[in-house]
């Protein structure tokens, strides 16, 4: 994920024609801090997000719109390798979904031991 946030970095970069020292200026930091941030040898966007999102003209929420697609390698049992995509936002969302689900079962047990008393 973190190419895909680096990629869409370059693309937001370019696309708002500012070159990686002006970009690096505006973070104040060297641009060879801000360049291994865009190759991604760099997790350091993230300390940046605001700065990076108000720079853009984006928000985080339509920047990470379309992130978090992931391809998976799968061996099959016939040893050729397929390919199966996954969306981890919509991954997460369903694991949210089942986790408030047992909350609420939980909280529905516990009123009914209450009741008994």
């Amino acid at each position: 994920m973190n190419r895909e946030i680096t990629e869409k970095l370059r693309k937001l970069r370019t696309a708002k024609g500012i070159n990686q020292t002006e970009m690096a200026d505006k973070l104040n930091i060297t641009r060879s801090a801000y360049q291994k941030i865009e190759t991604g040898e760099s997790y350091a966007w993230a300390k940046y997000l605001d700065e990076l999102m108000k720079i853009l003209d984006t928000t985080p929420k339509d920047f990470f719109s379309d992130i978090g697609g992931q391809v998976v390698h799968q061996n099959n049992y016939e040893g050729s390798i397929g390919y199966v995509v996954k969306h981890l936002h919509q991954e997460n969302k369903e694991v949210y979904e089942k986790l408030i689900a047992s909350k609420d079962e939980q909280i529905e047990f516990l009123k009914s031991l209450l009741d008994k008393k």
